[in-house]
């Protein structure tokens, strides 16, 4: 499967593509060729096998190719930057954050299921994102308001992701797994999650599938 829209914009390409070949300029269509199955498996968009247990908090973000993986795993505040819409006054919660490489899918999935409470879009930098750039680059949060509370999920643009789409609006019901939006190559995809209530299921290093792998178990407060 591939996002909505790809075959249209690869059989533009591909037309395009074969120009060069008839007046005699091979090399370039191969580089234009070669561009074009990038392209192709940058926006594909494979099925996945959503695990339906109650109080599973999956994987909003691929990182299992080169460098791509969960590098931080940390704990957050009500006063860092964005939190306040996520976590409590006083309250903390716990920051995961997956690389995803230029190779990896790049359509984000809901962590959890509920209803889309807020949505914010920041302008910024456009720096690496295997750095700690979430409070410099453009980026975009999703808050998903849950039974058993609310998780954001925080779509960071990097050096060559320059876009950040988003599928949902607020009010939106989502399911556990449900396409949220994308970001067009390379970049990172931070995971908010309450703390008193979690129990946490990865650590550092780990390689997740957007939509399979489980992040975290929450109980609902008593």
């Amino acid at each position: 499967m591939f996002v909505e829209g790809t075959f249209k914009k690869v059989g533009i390409l591909l037309t395009i593509a074969v120009l060069p070949f008839l007046f005699g300029y091979v090399i370039i269509t191969f580089l234009m060729f070669s561009a074009i199955a990038f392209l192709m498996q940058f926006f594909r968009d494979p099925n996945r096998k959503i695990p339906l247990n109650s109080g599973l908090i999956v994987a909003p973000a691929d990182g299992r190719i080169l460098k791509g993986k969960i590098d931080r795993v940390e704990i957050v505040h009500y006063d860092d930057p964005m939190m306040e819409h996520i976590l409590s006054p006083g309250g903390k919660g716990i920051l995961v954050s997956t690389f995803m490489s230029p190779f990896d899918v790049h359509v984000n999935r809901a962590p959890i299921s509920g209803t889309i409470s807020k949505t914010k879009h920041y302008s910024g930098k456009f720096k690496i994102a295997i750095r700690k750039v979430h409070t410099e680059n453009e980026k975009n949060l999703i808050v998903i308001d849950s039974e058993y509370g609310k998780v954001g999920v925080i779509q960071i643009a990097g050096f060559v992701a320059r876009r950040i789409v988003q599928y949902v609006e607020v009010g939106d019901q989502v399911q556990t797994g449900e396409r949220l939006g994308m970001i067009r190559f390379g970049s990172r995809v931070n995971l908010i999650i309450p703390f008193e209530n979690t129990e946490l299921m990865v650590t550092e290093g780990e390689k997740p599938t957007a939509g399979e792998t489980v992040i975290a178990l929450m109980h609902k407060k008593s």
